[in-house]
């Protein structure tokens, strides 16, 4: 399910306000596009309010027929941990290397297995690779990805690789609601 258009201005505002910045000289991202749009969710959730404003759009689009909510451990984080707070769920973190030491685990907080259903999230995306990523390690646990959510998605292409991977793409904001240039994924 969609946000309301005036619930999804309000989350648009919220980002531009406190984690946007237009930059004159382009950056590189991590997916390796540039752009001159820089957007940090994690900056614009970080206070309680706004992350609290956050979650709960994230259980309006999602609703709450999962067990447990993680992806890529830094952009997920704050978000899963909100979530599974309002929703009374588990949250988990999806590292980016095994842990060199104890269990060396991918997957720390929540244990996942057959059965699980999952709510997949990240803050930002580009390209989607790194919550596909995510994605792979969790259902290699045994656990079934039911969707995947994110705040904001900056590319057009991002839609059509959840699709072809076979998971539900709900995500709260696009480039459109932020009047920024779509990357080209």
């Amino acid at each position: 399910m969609a946000l309301p258009p005036a619930r999804r201005d309000q989350l648009a505002r919220l980002v531009r306000e406190r984690g946007y910045e237009r930059r004159s000289e382009p950056f590189r991202l991590s997916s390796g596009a540039t752009s001159h749009d820089y957007v940090d969710v994690r900056r614009a959730v970080a206070s309680g309010a706004a992350l609290r404003e956050v979650a709960e759009a994230m259980l309006e689009v999602v609703g709450s027929d999962w067990d447990l909510i993680g992806g890529p451990t830094m952009g997920a984080d704050p978000l899963a941990h909100a979530v599974a707070l309002l929703a009374d769920k588990s949250w988990f973190s999806v590292r980016k290397a095994p842990k060199g030491h104890g269990r060396g685990q991918w997957v720390e907080g929540g244990e996942l297995g057959p059965g699980d259903r999952v709510l997949a999230v990240e803050d930002t995306v580009s390209t989607g690779a790194s919550l596909l990523g995510a994605i792979e390690r969790i259902t290699g646990t045994g656990a079934t990805v039911v969707a995947a959510t994110v705040v904001l998605d900056r590319s057009p292409v991002v839609a059509a690789r959840f699709e072809a991977a076979g998971v539900a793409w709900l995500p709260l904001l696009t480039w459109e609601d932020l009047g920024i240039e779509p990357l080209a994924g």
